[in-house]
């Protein structure tokens, strides 16, 4: 009975988006709109029983690296999921899948054809998502679930709990929950997942951060060995923030540059005009053939899935989504590549990474653009601190380095037993 109310509600939502389709196929939402509505594309056709792995958008796609390189092992043809258009570029551009698709709409007649077509021997769901139609098709078809790298924020167990009549049955059909913390592991406990199918195995974030390179030869000549601070995964207002702090040290640093990186790309544009309209001189990454020029003082990271790649040529790095009150992405990342953290307050999504950084003295806390222009100030004076900082990083991640094989040790047992 838990889910007629969710199969209604997929009924009559359907039916109200009829009308609205023909108008999104004129909007840029007409990407993909085929795959989401459960049309496979000929490369996932001739894939024999696939794993199916799905992960939401660009930081999942990336905490999914290294735990597809170890199932890859296994001989068995691997295809990807996304929630995101950019998630499905980024995991094109680098896991080597056999296939990488859309994930459909979750309805119940939609995601049962594309499982009966797929007929994947396991699926892997990366963090927290909960769809429940695709979770059921899958049971119905006979294909094991896991849920790995599991996180579950207070404030997201607090609104789940209003529906803990549907997230009981839904978690009730997974055969595995890998949970990221023993906090999150009590939380999906409590909102239904039966406590012997949980265990604790770390982040998967944790586990990309140990087999992390360095930055890309193109990216590092791009920036010409310049002193180089990054403002990573930005929401509106804090690109404001970065440039606030920055306004403080470019007297006294004159070939310091800002690298801003939006979290979403839909805002280039916005935050190109609030470059303009800051007076500041600027590029767009899209638009160099060469070098950085020597005047430029902010490089606008106007493309998919290059962030990763420039961390390793910065002095330090701010993680957005953390002064805007989001909840934080991915601020392990820095630290991989042995650089010095700043974040705000906001952390709840992240809050062991945020802690565990905090404590191994490999990150500070910051509140505005004031206390973020002293941190870089400092780190910029003294290179050696800023060193210092970023090995205390690399040695909490390499702490962290069997996490992946872990994960690829349960998904291998729960396709075993499916």
């Amino acid at each position: 009975m838990s889910y007629v109310a969710y199969d209604l509600a997929g009924v009559v939502l359907s039916l109200l988006a009829l009308p609205v389709l023909p108008f999104l196929l004129l909007t840029r939402h007409a990407r993909g709109l085929g795959e989401r509505l459960g049309h496979i594309p000929e490369s996932l056709r001739t894939v024999p029983r696939p794993l199916w792995v799905h992960a939401a958008s660009v930081g999942e796609v990336l905490a999914a690296e290294p735990l597809i390189e170890r199932l890859r092992q296994s001989d068995v043809p691997i295809i990807v999921s996304t929630t995101t258009v950019t998630g499905r570029e980024t995991a094109r551009a680098r896991l080597g899948v056999a296939a990488v698709l859309l994930l459909p709409i979750d309805v119940r007649w939609i995601v049962g054809r594309v499982m009966r077509a797929l007929r994947p021997r396991c699926l892997v769901i990366v963090e927290t998502e909960i769809w429940p139609a695709l979770i059921r098709a899958a049971t119905r078809e006979g294909v094991p679930c896991v849920m790995v790298s599991g996180r579950v924020s207070a404030r997201a167990a607090q609104r789940y709990g209003l529906i803990r009549w549907l997230t009981r049955a839904v978690l009730s059909q997974l055969s595995a929950c890998g949970m990221q913390t023993d906090a999150d592991a009590s939380r999906i406990i409590a909102m239904g997942a039966p406590a012997e199918r949980v265990q604790v195995l770390g982040s998967l974030k944790f586990a990309r951060g140990a087999e992390s390179t360095g930055a890309s030869a193109a990216l590092a000549a791009l920036v010409a060995e310049r002193p180089l601070l990054v403002a990573a995964s930005t929401h509106p207002g804090e690109e404001q923030l970065a440039l606030d702090a920055c306004a403080e040290l470019w007297s006294e640093y004159r070939r310091l540059l800002l690298l801003i990186a939006p979290r979403r790309p839909e805002r280039f544009d916005e935050v190109e005009r609030l470059l303009a309209h800051r007076g500041v001189r600027y590029e767009r990454r899209t638009s160099l053939r060469a070098s950085v020029g020597e005047a430029t003082q902010v490089l606008l990271l106007d493309s998919i899935g290059e962030l990763s790649n420039v961390l390793a040529a910065a002095t330090a790095v701010f993680v957005g989504g953390t002064v805007a009150p989001v909840g934080g992405h991915n601020i392990l990342e820095p630290a991989v590549c042995g650089k010095p953290v700043a974040f705000g307050p906001h952390t709840a999504n992240v809050r062991a990474a945020a802690e565990a950084l905090l404590d191994s003295g490999a990150a500070v806390r910051v509140h505005d653009a004031g206390e973020l222009a002293a941190e870089w100030r400092r780190l910029l004076a003294q290179p050696g601190l800023a060193r210092e900082r970023g090995a205390k990083g690399r040695a909490l991640i390499a702490a962290h380095a069997a996490v992946a094989e872990r994960t690829a040790d349960l998904v291998r047992r729960c396709m075993a037993e499916g």
